[in-house]
């Protein structure tokens, strides 16, 4: 989810001044992505998704604290009853340290529900969007300060088992990284951090592409050389605002030669017609761009922009109520569109 406290900083990144200060790091490792040979597709026109925090999470760790398997499976057969493909499966370090064989066997199990369900995860490793009163856990700033071997080897044991599982369609190295001005000590630390982590993933033997859940230009450029398929959040509120972000992601699709898809979108509203309007354009926009969509989030549980109280600022007249589904299951009002069939299907369904 996009930051409403960095509007100003990216909006002046995306004019292209961030591109030229990503450049003097980041030359040289792309000759560290190595091709994957499971789901490398050029166009994602098909990708039709959701992020999901579990409803019953606060926070990404009771997720998977108070893992039901039998609940993931409830909440991830509402994504097919609107004939989703994928889930963005998000996970933490933090979750995964307080009893590292539990919540690995867990995160296997919600893989596997996924796949049952005839979808693809998207595992999405590590966090660093943060809300600034219900904040839902993550990484942390100071915590690129600090010896992270131990987050490498948590990626290790998420990655290593399911390096050949066709269940996974792409691993997330993380949701919108902050590094943007690569002259600071801190972004530097940032994109060292998450080379690390895709290095440790390639160093799995991972068949699947690595993305990362960049926002927008100059977001995307920093760290365009550790990723086999770009990413993009084109957040819109306006149909032509979405059609300009559309078209600088496709502009750096061309400039980097990689597939771009997209794993996060649609901004949320308390009025549901409203929303649905705007999911209603986006959706037909980012399909027709081959770049797909995944909607934020999947249904309404605890977490800030999971539910009507406590809303975040990244949304239509600031309301950020995200959710596609209402706690108790139900399609929101005017997403009815979403039922039908769609013309693009996945590549395992379209054979």
């Amino acid at each position: 989810m996009v930051d409403p406290f960095l509007v100003s900083r990216r909006t002046f990144l995306a004019a292209g001044l961030g591109a030229a200060a990503s450049a003097t790091l980041s030359r040289g490792a792309e000759a560290t992505a190595a091709p994957s040979a499971l789901h490398r597709y050029q166009d994602y026109g098909w990708l039709r998704g959701f992020s999901v925090v579990p409803s019953w999470g606060a926070r990404i760790e009771d997720a998977w604290w108070f893992y039901n398997g039998d609940r993931f499976r409830e909440e991830v057969g509402l994504a097919r009853s609107v004939h989703a493909n994928c889930i963005r499966l998000w996970i933490e370090f933090t979750a995964w340290m307080a009893s590292p064989e539990k919540v690995t066997a867990d995160f296997q199990d919600a893989v596997k529900a996924i796949g049952e369900s005839g979808m693809r995860a998207m595992p999405c490793l590590f966090n660093r969007w943060h809300d600034m009163r219900f904040d839902y856990g993550g990484t942390y700033t100071e915590t690129l300060f600090r010896d992270w071997q131990p987050q490498l080897e948590y990626v290790k044991a998420l990655v290593a088992p399911l390096a050949a599982d066709p269940n996974v369609l792409a691993w997330d190295l993380c949701n919108e990284p902050q590094a943007f001005d690569l002259n600071s000590d801190v972004n530097k630390k940032e994109f060292a951090w998450l080379k690390d982590i895709a290095n440790t993933v390639r160093d799995c033997k991972a068949l699947q592409p690595i993305t990362i859940g960049t926002m927008f230009a100059g977001n995307i450029e920093t760290f365009a050389p550790l990723m086999d398929v770009l990413c993009a959040h084109p957040y819109a509120t306006d149909e032509q605002s979405l059609k300009q972000k559309i078209d600088e992601a496709a502009a750096l699709r061309a400039k980097y030669n990689k597939p771009l898809l997209v794993n996060e979108c649609i901004p949320g509203c308390l009025d549901d017609l409203r929303r649905a309007e705007c999911a209603r354009y986006t959706t037909q926009h980012l399909a027709a761009a081959g770049m797909g969509w995944m909607g934020w989030a999947l249904r309404e549980g605890k977490a800030i922009s999971t539910r009507r109280d406590r809303y975040d600022g990244n949304g239509i007249d600031s309301q950020g109520f995200h959710p596609f589904f209402t706690r108790e299951g139900k399609l929101r009002a005017g997403l009815e569109f979403l039922t039908q069939q769609p013309s693009k299907l996945p590549p395992w369904q379209a054979t």
